[in-house]
């Protein structure tokens, strides 16, 4: 049993795939399922129920599991002290809106803390112009928001994951029965709608009259709770995070697109950490 094995094994165990796993560690797929069979032949355990498309933990391998994670966790810790150098330390400070573009950031940060498990991100929620301020002033490293203020002052990445403005409603509600929604369908309705200022006059601007206003929200996972109680339609943008049972989304028409950019503060030094950082997602943003 060595280090290598276990890895592999941690990765299969969370991944759930060896496809995966094996995209993930940079080895072929043959090796890992070698790997893995060589360790459960030295265990004299089955660790994994295998199918044509997953792998599932057996008993012993739940069991085996908790032991692997303590060896590995002793082991970093051993190797962080002993070759400090070859790992990055510190914090990445980093402000997002609740937009769908935050799901594959995300994914990149958890792959980036897998090569450097020295680096412990800090995340805050908040609307474009708290996150914009915030990184102004050297709070916030990284903001992650759409082209709803001005980013003269930073540098930019446009980053996947467009979204499309639209209409979340109850389910009972007529609207729910539309596959589009035009201005004029909502001028009889009371509207939830965001606070930050851009996107207020932009929304408030698409109808031919102004609309009746019940509520204003800066986080959308609150206002949710709003459109549950029967205040109103909920003008948001499409992310699937939002859909709750009982409620659906339709877009608004002509289609109204918010495009995501990661920003970061223009000519200031950043920390080997952060410098690091952003080079991954250079290279994994797409």
């Amino acid at each position: 049993m060595d280090m290598i094995s276990l890895e592999i094994f941690m990765m299969a165990a969370e991944e759930r795939n060896i496809t995966k796993a094996a995209e993930l560690l940079h080895l072929s797929q043959p090796t890992v399922s070698r790997r893995i069979q060589e360790l459960e032949n030295e265990l004299g355990r089955q660790l994994f129920l295998r199918t044509n498309r997953s792998v599932t933990l057996t008993d012993e391998g739940r069991q085996f599991m908790e032991t692997a994670s303590d060896i590995l966790r002793i082991y970093r810790k051993a190797v962080n002290r002993e070759k400090d150098q070859k790992f990055l330390k510190g914090d990445i400070y980093i402000g997002s809106g609740e937009i769908p573009a935050f799901s594959k950031l995300s994914e990149q940060i958890r792959d980036f803390r897998r090569l450097q498990p020295g680096i412990c991100f800090h995340i805050q929620s908040g609307n474009a112009e708290e996150i914009r301020e915030d990184v102004e002033k050297g709070v916030l490293d990284l903001g992650l928001l759409t082209r709803s203020v001005s980013t003269e002052l930073f540098e930019s990445l446009e980053y996947p994951g467009k979204a499309c403005w639209g209409v979340l409603v109850k389910n009972d509600h007529p609207l729910a029965l539309r596959e589009q929604i035009r201005a004029e369908d909502l001028e009889k309705e009371s509207l939830i709608i965001p606070e930050n200022q851009v996107y207020y006059r932009e929304l408030t601007g698409w109808f031919s009259k102004s609309p009746d206003i019940a509520a204003v929200y800066t986080l959308a996972h609150n206002a949710i709770q709003l459109v549950k109680q029967g205040l109103g339609p909920m003008l948001c943008f499409e992310d699937p995070d939002l859909l709750r049972e009982g409620l659906t989304f339709v877009a608004i028409t002509p289609c109204k697109w918010a495009t995501p950019l990661l920003i970061w503060k223009k000519r200031e030094a950043q920390s080997d950490a952060v410098n690091a950082f952003l080079k991954f997602i250079e290279e994994t943003r797409n």
